[in-house]
């Protein structure tokens, strides 16, 4: 197990499924599939998509404490 490129990988995994699940409104700051006028400042901040990225890690990492057998040990 190489933990490090698999956390590398589960943070890039959360941002990546945002965008593409999201791409009509990422595509301009007006105008979407909701219509014309309409901003989409709340699915380009930085902070929405980051967050992604922050619970894919979170995931992976319990996945691997899991794999080590290392929950509840302490």
């Amino acid at each position: 197990m190489n933990i490090d490129t698999d956390l590398q990988f589960a943070f890039t995994e959360g941002p990546r499924d945002y965008m593409t699940k999201n791409i009509e409104y990422l595509r301009t700051q007006i105008g979407n599939p909701d219509g014309g006028d309409i901003p989409n400042k709340k699915y380009y901040d930085p902070r929405k998509w980051m967050r992604e990225a922050e619970l894919t890690f979170k995931a992976r990492l319990k996945k691997a404490f899991e794999d080590l057998n290392n929950v509840n040990t302490l």
